[in-house]
């Protein structure tokens, strides 16, 4: 099995380096105090396009679907084509110097809606080298939307790689590891090895919950306020970055202890 690796997210360039120096392995573009998955502007996009090292990987924060398909609805009520859903978002990405290898929509409120169908149109008007990721909330009462199971089952079925499981309220629903057990996310990473979907675990992880999670075996942990003084909209810290990029590893170390063990007995 594959060590898993730390994906942490910046709201700027200058952040980049410091996330790259202190051991991140994927780099996430997002813009904090516009929601869990708040998308940047165009002009930090492009600033981050050009100083994120080209052999990592690096997203972008989408926002939520149900933006997009409140354009869809409009597009449709007009009579045209509701495939102009995504172009902008597209647009946006074909400006950049050097694209991403993907951006992530949010599934809140999607919960009993067709959300897959838009979700699949959105995606398509992606540049083709670009993933579209839908995130499966894990408080998702809050987020009204449907859960990690059903989400990796639709992933599977249209060819989606990679699922991102992460929290919608910020403020009041805790971590990933308050809302589920360890149990649950073990059987979260089982159904997606087993379905051929990557997965990769977020939630307001702090230091400690990092080993814990990254022991599960998900492709990666994905962090902002772990690594950050003043919380997830304050500033990515070098030395912050380091200690949960040792955690990350720890929890790899732990499980191929454990399955030395194991196999021992």
């Amino acid at each position: 099995m594959s060590r898993t690796l730390l994906l942490v997210s910046v709201r700027c360039a200058d952040e980049v380096a410091t996330a790259v120096d202190g051991g991140a392995e994927i780099i996430d573009v997002k813009e904090p105090s516009h929601g869990s998955l708040g998308m940047a502007t165009l002009e930090t996009l492009a600033a981050c396009a050009v100083v994120v090292p080209e052999h990592l990987l690096w997203t972008v924060a989408g926002g939520e679907l149900v933006e997009h398909k409140l354009v869809e609805h409009k597009l449709v009520e007009h009579n045209e084509s509701g495939s102009a859903a995504g172009q902008g978002v597209a647009c946006s990405l074909h400006s950049l110097e050097r694209l991403p290898d993907a951006i992530k929509f949010g599934l809140s409120q999607c919960e009993g809606t067709p959300w897959e169908h838009v979700f699949q149109n959105v995606a398509e008007q992606l540049p083709e080298c670009v993933q579209a990721i839908p995130v499966a909330y894990a408080d998702r009462q809050a987020a009204n939307s449907p859960g990690v199971d059903t989400v990796l089952e639709t992933a599977a079925r249209h060819g989606w790689e990679t699922v991102l499981v992460d929290t919608f309220d910020k403020l009041q629903s805790g971590s990933l590891l308050n809302l589920v057990t360890v149990e649950t996310i073990q059987q979260w990473v089982a159904q997606a090895r087993d379905l051929g979907v990557r997965i990769v675990l977020a939630g307001r992880l702090s230091l400690q919950d990092v080993s814990v999670v990254a022991a599960c075996e998900p492709m990666a942990v994905a962090v902002r306020s772990a690594v950050c003084v003043g919380g997830r909209n304050g500033r990515v810290d070098i030395g912050l970055v380091r200690m949960v990029a040792s955690e990350c590893r720890s929890g790899f170390v732990q499980r191929e202890q454990d399955r030395i063990v194991r196999n021992t007995y």
